[in-house]
C-alpha cells in the first residue's frame, strides 16, 4: 500500500517528546506531480554504474521492461549513474532541463536546477533485531533503549559485551529504570560482540554534527565531532567477530534491505545513533541535547545522474529509466518497496511491518541528513577504521580524529 507521508514541522516542543518518533525538519507534502511520458517501447539496453544499495530498484526496471541491463565498474562508461552518495566530481551529469521530460521529473522532486536526481530518503541508525532485544531486556526495553541517554547507551554497551564473554545477572539502567539481562544466553543468542562493521554509508556523523554545529565551522564542528569519537570508538571496542554474529548494525535501511533481503528485515527495530554530545556542544537553538539523542535521522539514500557524455541511445535509455522509476506506479513500487525509501513526493509503503515503522516515525518528523560526496563519505569512512586497532583512546588520537573529520567535511582544521 502507497501512503501519502506529511512531515511534521520541527518545534522545540516536539524534541522532548518520549518514543521513537523521530523529528525530521521538513515542509507538509503537496498534492504529488505527475510526469506524462512518451508512449514509445523502452530502450532494449541500459549500462549502470550503481551503488550496491540502489541497483535493486534498476533491476525492477529492467524485468519489468525487458531491458539488458549492464552494470559497469567505471562510471565513465555509463549511461545511468546511481549513486547512494551525492555524485561529486565523479561524473559529470546531463542538465535536469535540457530535455522537457527530464525537467518534469526533477519538478516532482522538487529540483531546479543541477544534474543529479534524488532517489528518496532511508532511516539510518543501529538496527537490532526486536525479539532479541526484547528476551534480553524484557517488554519495553527496546523502547527505552532508544530514548536512552549517551551514558546509559555506553554502559548498555559495555555491560552487554561482557555479558556476551560471560553471562550471568546484570542490570542496565535505560531511560532512567532498570532493566535484568538474563542469567543465560537465549538458546538462538550466537552473538560474539555488540556491533557489526558499519555498513559503507557515513551518514551519521553529519545529522548530529549540523544540528548540534549549526553552520558548519570549525568553531562549531569540534565539540560535536569529539562527540561522534567516542560514538565510533565505543563501536571499535565493542565489536563483533563476524557481520553474523553481532547485535547491532549501523545502517541505512536501503542498505540492509539490499544485504539480507526485506523478509530477513521485517523484525528489526531502530536505536538512534547516539554520540557523547553536551550542551555546551550546541550552537543552535533549533535542536536541544535530548532530541538530538533519542531521535532517528532520515537519511538520503542517494542520487540518479544520467552521464552528459553518454551517446543519444544511451542518454535516451537512462531517461526511460528516471522516468519509470519516477512515473510509473511499477516504478514508485521498486522506490518505495525494493528499495524502502520515502520517494522525494513524499510517498512510502506502509504493505509491511517494517515499512509501517518506516512512515509512522517519519510522519512524526525526522532529523535530516546531509547527502554527501563519495569521496567525503569514503574519507569518513577510513578515518572511522583508523580507531578499529588503536590501542587505547589518548587525547592525541581524539585530534587527529576530529582534523580528519572536520577535513573530510571541507572546514579548516582545529588547531591543537
Amino acid at each position: 500500500m502507497q501512503k501519502m507521508i506529511r512531515f511534521a514541522a520541527l518545534a522545540l516542543p516536539a524534541l522532548l517528546l518520549a518514543g521513537c518518533a523521530a523529528p525530521w525538519a521538513g515542509q507538509p507534502a503537496g498534492p504529488a506531480a505527475t510526469v506524462e511520458t512518451a508512449a514509445a517501447a523502452a530502450p532494449q539496453a541500459l549500462r549502470v554504474y550503481a551503488s550496491d544499495a540502489l541497483l535493486p530498484a534498476l533491476e525492477d526496471y529492467a524485468a519489468v521492461q525487458g531491458v539488458e541491463l549492464t552494470v559497469l565498474e567505471d562510471a565513465s562508461q555509463a549511461d545511468l549513474v546511481a549513486l547512494d552518495h551525492a555524485p561529486g566530481g565523479l561524473t559529470e551529469g546531463l542538465d535536469i532541463n535540457s530535455d522537457s521530460l527530464l525537467a518534469a521529473a526533477a519538478a516532482r522532486a522538487g529540483v531546479t536546477e543541477g544534474a543529479a536526481l534524488p532517489v528518496g530518503r532511508s532511516l539510518y541508525g543501529y538496527w537490532a533485531n526486536g525479539a532479541m532485544l526484547e528476551a534480553l531486556l524484557g517488554e519495553g526495553g527496546a523502547q527505552a533503549l532508544q530514548n536512552a541517554s549517551w551514558a546509559e547507551w555506553s554502559d548498555f554497551v559495555e555491560t552487554l559485551q561482557d555479558w556476551l564473554a560471560e553471562p550471568g545477572a546484570a542490570t542496565v539502567t535505560l531511560s532512567g529504570s532498570d532493566y535484568a539481562l538474563p542469567e543465560a544466553k537465549p538458546d538462538t543468542l550466537n552473538a560474539t560482540g555488540v556491533f557489526a562493521e558499519p555498513m559503507d554509508r557515513t551518514a551519521g556523523y553529519t545529522p548530529a554534527l549540523l544540528a548540534a554545529g549549526g553552520e558548519r565551522s570549525e568553531e562549531t564542528l569540534t565539540g560535536p565531532l569529539n562527540g561522534v569519537y567516542a560514538a565510533v570508538a565505543l563501536e571499535w571496542d565493542n565489536m563483533a567477530q563476524g557481520d553474523e554474529t553481532a547485535l547491532f548494525r549501523r545502517a541505512t535501511l536501503t542498505e540492509l534491505l539490499s544485504a539480507y533481503g526485506a523478509e530477513a528485515c521485517q523484525s528489526l527495530v531502530l536505536i538512534p545513533f547516539k554520540c557523547n554530545l553536551t550542551e555546551e556542544d550546541l550552537s543552535t537553538e533549533e535542536y536541544n541535547l535530548t532530541g538530538l539523542l533519542n531521535y532517528p535521522v532520515l537519511a538520503d539514500a542517494g542520487t540518479l545522474t544520467i552521464r552528459a557524455g553518454a551517446d543519444e541511445a544511451g542518454r535516451k535509455a537512462a531517461e526511460s529509466a528516471v522516468l519509470w522509476l519516477y512515473s510509473s506506479g511499477d516504478g514508485e513500487q521498486a522506490l518505495t518497496e525494493t528499495l524502502g525509501v520515502i520517494t522525494p513526493w513524499n510517498t512510502a509503503s506502509d504493505a509491511t511491518a517494517l515499512g509501517a515503522m518506516q512512515v509512522e516515525q517519519a510522519g512524526t518528523g525526522i532529523l535530516p541528513g546531509e547527502s554527501m560526496t563519495q569521496a567525503q563519505a569514503d574519507a569518513l569512512a577510513a578515518n572511522e577504521e583508523s580507531l578499529r586497532d588503536s590501542d587505547g583512546r589518548t587525547a592525541a588520537e581524539r585530534r587527529a580524529f576530529t582534523r580528519s573529520a572536520l577535513e573530510a567535511l571541507g572546514v579548516t582544521e582545529a588547531e591543537e
